[in-house]
C-alpha cells in the first residue's frame, strides 16, 4: 500500500522538540524499521514546498496528483483533499478542557481541527484510555473507530540489553537549554530534581517551583537544585540528566500521555507526579500525589529507582515495534 504521512511536526523549531515532535520522529523511524511491506512518503517542508498554505493547499495538491491508499494525520490537522482513507492521531484535549491556558486563536483553531478530524477520519488513534474515554463521551458515535496505541519508549533511549537498542536513532540534536544555572555541567554532581517539557501554562511549572521551595526549607535539603529543561536539549545530555536526577517532577493540569515520564522511567529515574499529570497506564510506575503537601512529602522521602522487573515490564508495554504492528493492522 502507498501511505502518505504528515511530518509537519518535524518542522518545529528546535526549542519545541517535545511532545508531537518526539512522537512524529519516533513513529517515522519505527515505520522504516518495522514495516517493510508498505511504501511511505513523509511530507515535510524540506521535500514539499512552498510553506504557504502547506497543509490545506500544498499537501492537498500533492494528494490529488499522487494517489495514495492512506493518509496518516500525525498531528490532527487534515488537508482539504486526500485520495485515500484517513487515519488521524489525536494528542489530547487540553485546549478543550483548559482553554484558559491557551490563546483564543489557538483554542478556536484546535477545536476546528478536532471537529474536522471527527467528521472525516476513518480511524482515530489515541495514546491512552483516558483520551479515548474523553473523545467517546463527547462523540459517542465514534467509539468503534477510536483505537488506543500507547507510545513506545523513544528509540534513542532504549538501553542496552533490550531488543530495540540496536535500531535506535542516533543523537542528531546538539543544542540544549536549561532555565537554571544549576544545570551547568560543573554543578551536575549536586543532587537535583528535574523537569522536562514545554514552558507552557498547561505544564503548571509554578507548582513545581513552589514545591521545590518548600522542599529546600529543610536544612538537610538545601544542597538540592531544580533543573528545568524547557527548550531543546541534546538527547545524550537529556539521558544523562535523567539517569542522575533524584526524580523527575511533573504537575501538568492535563496530559494525554506525558513522554518525559516514559523517558525518565526508561533511564531508571524515579517520577513524582501530580495526579492530573499521570495517565492510568503509567500510574503503577510512578509516585503519585494528590496535592502540594503530598508532592513535597514524596520529594522528602527520596523515591527508590524503578526495579529491574518494573523496567522490563515498561519495555514490554511501551515499544515501537508493537505500535507499528498494531497500526498496520488498522490499514
Amino acid at each position: 500500500m502507498k501511505i502518505s504521512v504528515d511530518g509537519g511536526a518535524l518542522n518545529q523549531r528546535s526549542d519545541q522538540h517535545f511532545g508531537t515532535f518526539v512522537f512524529s520522529e519516533n513513529l517515522v523511524k519505527a515505520l522504516s524499521l518495522y514495516d517493510k511491506k508498505n511504501q511511505y512518503h513523509i511530507y515535510t517542508f524540506k521535500n514539499l514546498k512552498p510553506k504557504l498554505f502547506w497543509m490545506k493547499g500544498r499537501i492537498s495538491i500533492e494528494e490529488w496528483k499522487n494517489k495514495q491508499d492512506i493518509f496518516l494525520a500525525l498531528n490532527q490537522a487534515l488537508p482539504i483533499y486526500s485520495s485515500g482513507k484517513i487515519i488521524s492521531f489525536c494528542h489530547g484535549l487540553s485546549y478543550y478542557f483548559y482553554p484558559q491556558y491557551y490563546s483564543t486563536k489557538d483554542v478556536t483553531r484546535l477545536n476546528s481541527q478536532l471537529r474536522e478530524m471527527i467528521k472525516r477520519s476513518d480511524k482515530i488513534i489515541v495514546s491512552s484510555e483516558k483520551v479515548k474515554s474523553e473523545l467517546t463521551s463527547m462523540y459517542q458515535y465514534i467509539e468503534r473507530k477510536v483505537f488506543v496505541l500507547p507510545f513506545g519508549i523513544p528509540l534513542d533511549m532504549v538501553v542496552s540489553g533490550h531488543p530495540e537498542r540496536s535500531e535506535g536513532s542516533s543523537d542528531q540534536r546538539e543544542r540544549y537549554d536549561r532555565s537554571d544555572s544549576s544545570a551547568s555541567p560543573q554543578n551536575d554532581r549536586k543532587p537535583y530534581f528535574l523537569f522536562v517539557g514545554m514552558n507552557h501554562p498547561i505544564k503548571n511549572i509554578d507548582f513545581i517551583k513552589e514545591a521545590f521551595n518548600q522542599f529546600i526549607k529543610s536544612k538537610e535539603n538545601r544542597d538540592y537544585k531544580l533543573i528545568l529543561v524547557t527548550k531543546n536539549c541534546s538527547r545524550s545530555r537529556l539521558c544523562y540528566l535523567y539517569r542522575n536526577a533524584t526524580a523527575l517532577l511533573t504537575a501538568s493540569y492535563y496530559e494525554s500521555f506525558n513522554f518525559p515520564v516514559l523517558e525518565a522511567l526508561s533511564q531508571t529515574c524515579p517520577v513524582i507526579g501530580l495526579k492530573s499529570a499521570i495517565i492510568p497506564e503509567l500510574k503503577t510506575y510512578v509516585n503519585e500525589a494528590k496535592d502540594n503537601k503530598e508532592f513535597v512529602r514524596l520529594m522528602k522521602i527520596i523515591p527508590l529507582k524503578p526495579s529491574v522487573q518494573s523496567i522490563n515490564r515498561l519495555y514490554t508495554q511501551f515499544n515501537w515495534k508493537n505500535y507499528v504492528k498494531n497500526l498496520v493492522r488498522l490499514y
